[in-house]
């Protein structure tokens, strides 16, 4: 049963991020796995998911044959998760024809390479019924972006993950920072500083987060 179209169970949420120095990693605080008695919420919910701006995916966690594990979550942890439902935010960022995102393997669609070990850790915890928060890199029909990766374990081996795009929102945040380390090293170090080319990887970077905001304001909408 999909759950865009039935009743999800309650969502675990003692899962957090961190940032240690560029290195984003996620900090899982382990939850009790999901049981059938979880109170579940309303089947509006997955409705809703269709409508809001970020992207979201159904899965199922199946064993290398395809078929489907054990109810217990603990013989599937060797699962791949396969895609049974996605929202149009999804589709659009990482495949663009539906009818071939159904069906197809999560991690094979949308995990680089070199992140499939990070992605199959996920897929343990979602299959022992544990939730899953991280900053991660995922392909989309754009390149590489980083997202805000949230997995909600759902009842029967099945879960839906959320993909919040933050890499403006990261790179930002460096231009920033960069803009701060340049005028504090001005400042505090004026005679030992190129006042000149500094000023100008300042100015240049001031402009960065002029196009930054350009790029975030609404756009005018016809007969408004």
């Amino acid at each position: 049963m999909s759950i865009f179209h039935g009743r999800v169970a309650g969502f675990p949420t003692t899962s957090a991020t961190r940032d240690t120095g560029g290195e984003r990693d996620s900090v899982h605080q382990d939850s009790p796995p999901m049981s059938t008695d979880t109170q579940q919420l309303p089947t509006q919910f997955g409705q809703v998911l269709h409508h809001i701006e970020d992207a979201v995916v159904e899965f199922e966690i199946v064993d290398s044959d395809g078929q489907n594990p054990s109810s217990s979550r603990t013989q599937s942890a060797d699962g791949e998760p396969v895609i049974v439902d996605a929202n149009h935010a999804f589709r659009d960022l990482f495949s663009p024809d539906m009818k071939r995102v159904i069906g197809l393997g999560l991690n094979e669609l949308i995990v680089p390479a070199d992140k499939q070990a990070e992605a199959a850790r996920f897929d343990q915890r979602t299959a022992a019924g544990r939730s899953n928060v991280a900053f991660v890199e995922r392909t989309t029909t754009d390149g590489e972006r980083t997202f805000l990766y949230r997995g909600i374990p759902v009842d029967d081996n099945h879960g839906f993950a959320i993909y919040t795009d933050v890499t403006d929102q990261l790179q930002r945040q460096t231009v920033l920072t960069e803009i701060i380390e340049l005028s504090t090293e001005l400042s505090e170090n004026p005679e030992e500083t190129d006042v000149e080319s500094t000023a100008k990887a300042i100015a240049d970077r001031a402009q960065q987060l002029l196009e930054f905001s350009a790029v975030d304001q609404p756009h005018p909408v016809d007969g408004e």
